[in-house]
């Protein structure tokens, strides 16, 4: 039987603790709670035993629930950090964007915050290595692209910067990208509908916020590793962005509806995250397993790193978030069958476009496409009448439209 997860709540009012303890009774079977009343509480608590969540308020004395979830996020970076705000709080939530993986807005039903608390919790059967995991649970931003950082932090400070030049850059890097829409799609910030374009994202943050997020929090940072690594890196976005217009395209092609397609072109384009991941945390190990490496993608990984970059990106895109459709179709892109359901409308789209398009960059030349079409599974999830125009719109694809 597995330990139970624990889970730690921080509030310096004790009757929000109270309404806390009894809005969460039922999960006293599924949980080990603890109640903690205030920051320098819950950091001696986490040093004697560290906890799975921390759920903090964001108005506190002394040590509020920015600084709590950043030391958390330095000292603890296993742990899954949730922050808890008012919505007349938002310059202070805005110091969380990197400390905090999850933002609930207040007052918050039981249910949300529950929910909140499963979903990453559940997260972690994608990967088996802690360390990996802590790597992923303590980054506070992902590496992008050093001409476009200096291109969007040069925009935001030009008098004629609009939304559609700003979205234009953040659709031009993936990590920019998914950094946005984690902000925009957790409780605080979304209308409720999810967003899968940077041009719906600025526009719902709004051109005052996102400056403030670029050029005072520090939302996105610049890759500052081996220049050689940079253009590594460059290959990996371009393969990205090429996925995400494909998948696009194969959506349109199998008549999706609009949502289910932005998820489609959203899911394909951010499941090369996890190799930028890589790159950054690990980037003698990548060179080394795929220099002269060859066989298919997932194996070469595996052998390799004990785990794929699609399964890395997952994880991350889970703690940020995301709806479980886009997390399944990352973690499952190159070997769909693994997902064991075929009611999910974007994976078949992610495994077309993973397998019938673009090469991806970092195998070998002589290692093959990388990535097998599993046709099996296309006539599980009732795909297999539309294989034949798919293949056909990849083999015309030449980059697609731009979607921002």
């Amino acid at each position: 039987m597995e330990p139970k997860a624990r889970i730690l709540f921080v509030d310096d009012e004790p009757r929000m603790l109270t309404a806390l303890r009894r809005s969460m009774l039922d999960m006293d079977d599924e949980w080990e709670m603890v109640f903690c009343d205030g920051g320098a509480a819950a950091l001696d608590e986490m040093a004697r035993q560290p906890a799975d969540v921390v759920v903090s308020d964001m108005r506190m004395p002394s040590i509020d629930g920015a600084r709590l979830l950043d030391e958390i996020r330095t000292r603890f970076p296993a742990a899954v950090r949730v922050i808890l705000s008012g919505f007349a709080e938002t310059d202070s939530v805005l110091r969380t964007v990197g400390p905090a993986h999850v933002y609930l807005s207040k007052p918050c039903a039981a249910e949300t915050l529950i929910e909140a608390i499963r979903r990453p919790l559940s997260l972690r059967h994608l990967l088996v290595d802690p360390v990996l995991w802590a790597t992923i649970g303590g980054l506070s931003s992902l590496p992008s692209l050093p001409r476009v950082f200096v291109e969007i932090r040069n925009e935001l400070r030009s008098p004629n910067a609009s939304v559609a030049s700003i979205a234009a850059l953040l659709s031009a890097d993936v990590t920019m990208k998914a950094e946005i829409l984690k902000l925009t799609n957790s409780s605080f910030f979304s209308l409720g509908a999810k967003v899968s374009t940077a041009l719906q994202a600025v526009r719902i943050l709004g051109m005052e916020t996102l400056q403030t997020l670029v050029l005072e929090v520090g939302l996105f940072r610049q890759f500052a590793g081996d220049p050689a690594l940079a253009a590594v890196l460059e290959s990996v976005n371009r393969y990205g962005l090429s996925l995400g217009h494909l998948a696009g395209q194969l959506a349109k092609a199998a008549d999706l509806d609009e949502e289910a397609a932005g998820a489609a072109r959203c899911a394909a384009m951010l499941s090369v995250v996890g190799v930028l991941i890589l790159l950054d945390s690990r980037p003698d190990r990548m060179r080394a397993v795929f220099t002269g490496a060859a066989g298919p993608l997932a194996t070469v990984e595996r052998d390799g790193l004990g785990t794929t970059h699609h399964l890395v990106g997952a994880g991350l895109l889970g703690l940020w978030g995301f709806s479980d459709d886009v997390v399944e179709a990352v973690a499952y892109a190159a070997e769909p069958a693994l997902a064991r359901r075929w009611d999910n409308p974007i994976l078949p789209v992610v495994h077309a476009a993973t397998a019938l398009g673009p090469r991806f960059p970092l195998l070998a030349p002589a290692a093959g496409d990388g990535v097998a079409l599993d046709t099996a599974f296309m006539i599980e999830a009732r795909r297999d009448g539309v294989l034949k125009r798919w293949r056909q719109v990849a083999e015309n694809f030449a980059g697609g439209e731009r979607d921002v």
